[in-house]
């Protein structure tokens, strides 16, 4: 009966099972074998050791050979090598001349890699004809290096890097019509510059930065977006229009932001961050920010406070909270300074 099955619910089986199983599975027949590795090759990480990158670069070559193999991949994610040693033609480049046999993949992640132009060809030409979520962190480029393709089409970009903001441009400026999130950690001047992105959903700021008037200008120009991440001060933020960001409906930010950005829109969702340095106001900014949440045209209904721990402000957090969150229905506390966190369900 089991050869009977469709692909679908043995691809389904295979994935409640753990990664021995599967292996077991993929060797009990040729008809479990197909399922069992579709689930087996879903990721693949590769860590790159430059005192065995000749065994590393002929195990790549025999992968990149496999054309069943390749088929499964859906997740690449790279890291470096320990040491700042590079060969003169590392695994990655042979990695990056299959790309574009990887028919399942969906995303990659590329961290503190040294790009060559030879690379970045090989990534953008898949950019160009299939949608992917990519991650870029700490990485090194080209210099003026030009993207040839006119449009590329990244759906969730995630960029970390203070010193490579033209190469963020680069991306932007190809992506505007297909980026669903868009997550940055970087000081970045030009975002206002790109005006609407229409697809975009999510925005993540991952740091302060000193430009307010450039994020509100992009906000504004983004009246679609439903999720809003603010990890750090935003200065100059203030004198938010009224008309921005209509339909958002979840919100991570420092309790100051709060005031200018929830009051008047249907925020349900909110998770506060203050940083070390704002322990000592922590308390009364704190509870200036949970109440301005009660001007939320919608019921709040989570709530996440990331907080450095002050001794004697739990109680009265928790009381503003209840006091003017009456629809909550899921809190998280979490103080790091005690490296603990409290889960509570149904908060009514």
């Amino acid at each position: 009966m089991l050869y009977l099955l469709p692909d679908e619910l043995l691809v389904a089986i295979a994935e409640h099972c753990d990664q021995t199983t599967r292996k077991s599975l993929s060797l009990v027949s040729r008809r479990l074998r197909d399922p069992s590795q579709r689930i087996m090759f879903k990721v693949v990480h590769k860590y790159f050791a430059p005192n065995s990158s000749a065994k590393y670069r002929e195990r790549l070559s025999e992968a990149i050979s496999n054309e069943r193999l390749l088929s499964y991949i859906q997740t690449i994610t790279t890291c470096p090598p320990i040491t700042s040693y590079v060969p003169k033609v590392t695994p990655l480049e042979l990695l990056f001349t299959a790309l574009h046999r990887m028919q399942s993949l969906r995303s990659i992640t590329l961290l503190t890699i040294r790009f060559k132009t030879t690379m970045l060809d090989q990534l953008c030409k898949v950019l160009s004809t299939r949608f992917l979520d990519v991650k870029l962190s700490s990485c090194s480029y080209p210099t003026n290096y030009m993207i040839q393709q006119t449009v590329l089409k990244v759906q969730k970009l995630h960029w970390v890097d203070n010193d490579t903001n033209k190469p963020l441009a680069a991306f932007l400026g190809k992506s505007l019509s297909s980026i669903t999130s868009l997550t940055l950690m970087t000081d970045f001047d030009g975002l206002a510059d790109f005006g609407t992105m229409p697809r975009l959903r999510s925005f993540i700021l991952l740091k302060g930065v000193s430009n307010g008037e450039n994020v509100r200008e992009f906000l504004v120009a983004n009246p679609q977006l439903v999720d809003l991440g603010l990890r750090g001060p935003v200065h100059d933020l203030s004198l938010f229009p009224s008309s921005a960001l209509p339909n958002l409906r979840r919100i991570r930010a420092t309790a100051d932001l709060m005031h200018d950005i929830v009051p008047g829109r249907p925020v349900a969702d909110v998770g506060f961050y203050n940083p070390l340095r704002f322990l000592k106001i922590m308390l009364g900014g704190v509870l200036g920010g949970v109440r301005a949440l009660s001007r939320s045209t919608a019921p709040i209904v989570e709530l996440t406070i990331d907080l450095d721990h002050c001794p004697s402000c739990e109680n009265e957090i928790l009381g503003a909270v209840f006091e003017t969150m009456p629809h909550l229905e899921r809190i998280w506390l979490t103080f790091h300074v005690e490296v603990r966190s409290i889960l509570y369900y149904d908060a009514i």
